[in-house]
Parts: C-alpha cells; structure tokens; sequence
C-alpha cells in the first residue's frame, strides 16, 4: 500500500540523514534525500503522492520556511517535522501550520513509522480530492469553493448571481462528481 509513496529527507545533520534514509530504504520506502532546504527547493522531479521529513531547525532556510514555501507554491504535501534543538517558539510555529507530526530527536522509530503512515494517508485523501476537482468545470468548482466555506443556498444566488434551481443543480453535479452524499462529506473531504 505504501510503495508508491515517495519520502523527501531534508536533513543537514549527516549522520542523521544517512541513518533515516538507511533505515525507510531498509522499510523498502523510496526516499530521496537532501542536506538543505535549498537543495530540496531546487529539486524539479516531483511526484505524487510524497511527504516530508524536514529538520525544522536548520542553517539559511529553517524546516519551517521551506514548508511555508511550498505551501506558496502550492505543493501542500503532509510534513513531519523533526528537531533535537527547537525552541518552544519553533515548536509552536511548527504546529500553527499544521504539520502531521513533529518528533523531538532522538525519537522512537516506530513513532516514525505511525507518522509516516498518518502522513501517507493524509496525501492519498488530498491526491484524490485534486484529482477529483479536476472533473468540476470552473463553475462547478467555484460552487464549490463556495460550499467549503460555508455558503448556504441563499448566499450562493446572490454571490454568483443564479437561482435557487440553478444552485441545487450545480451542488448536486459537485456533490456527484465527488462521489459524496451530503454537505458534512464535502467538508470533510475538502479537510
């Protein structure tokens, strides 16, 4: 189930880094592996689904501005933050953007492991929502864009200036091409 996963190791400590990619390659995990921010952020061969094991505190581009600019980039991959050193501010700064995990070093293997598996889940369900949003025509996927906000039908007519019939129509085509039942689902996939 995991092997199409693929592992980015952002890591400037190198033992570090040898002894995670040694051991996800012994787990039969691909992994590539790079000693900055930099290096990974100049990396072009990016595929789906991935994670990211990332040092948050790192020299030039700390763990979380190089997750803070991929998220610019629009490439919302699950990170695990990883840090011996972090400040209880770092900590917080880590949590805020909302990683799937942050293991303080030396960590418990197997505690990787849960988080690469939390991680894993985490990007299929947006992998799948990006490739089901991409069946919306731009009208549908402005409904809804709406929708995940909170716009009831009402909100929806006046905002996109159509009717009511219109508006069940258009929510009806959203909620079949996502293959959900209910506005609940719908928000629950969109998280």
């Amino acid at each position: 189930m995991l092997n199409d996963l693929r592992i980015f190791l952002v890591e400037d400590d190198v033992s570090q880094r040898e002894s995670i990619e040694s051991f996800l390659k012994f787990k039969k995990f691909k992994v590539q592996s790079f000693s900055s921010a930099n290096e990974f952020l100049a990396f072009s061969k990016f595929s789906r689904p991935s994670i990211l094991i990332c040092d948050i505190a790192m020299p030039e581009v700390t763990g979380i501005e190089l997750y803070k600019q991929l998220l610019n980039n629009h490439l919302d991959i699950p990170v695990i933050f990883i840090s011996g050193e972090s400040s209880i501010q770092q900590s917080i700064d880590a949590m805020k953007i909302s990683p799937i995990e942050f293991l303080v070093k030396p960590f418990d293997i197997n505690d990787l492991l849960i988080a690469i598996e939390k991680a894993y889940r985490a990007e299929i369900k947006k992998v799948t929502l990006n490739n089901l949003l991409k069946t919306l025509s731009p009208r549908e996927r402005e409904v809804y864009n709406y929708l995940i906000q909170g716009f009831n039908n009402n909100e929806l007519t006046e905002k996109m200036n159509i009717s009511i019939p219109t508006v069940k129509q258009y929510k009806s085509e959203v909620m079949r091409k996502l293959g959900i039942n209910s506005l609940s689902q719908l928000i629950d996939l969109s998280h």
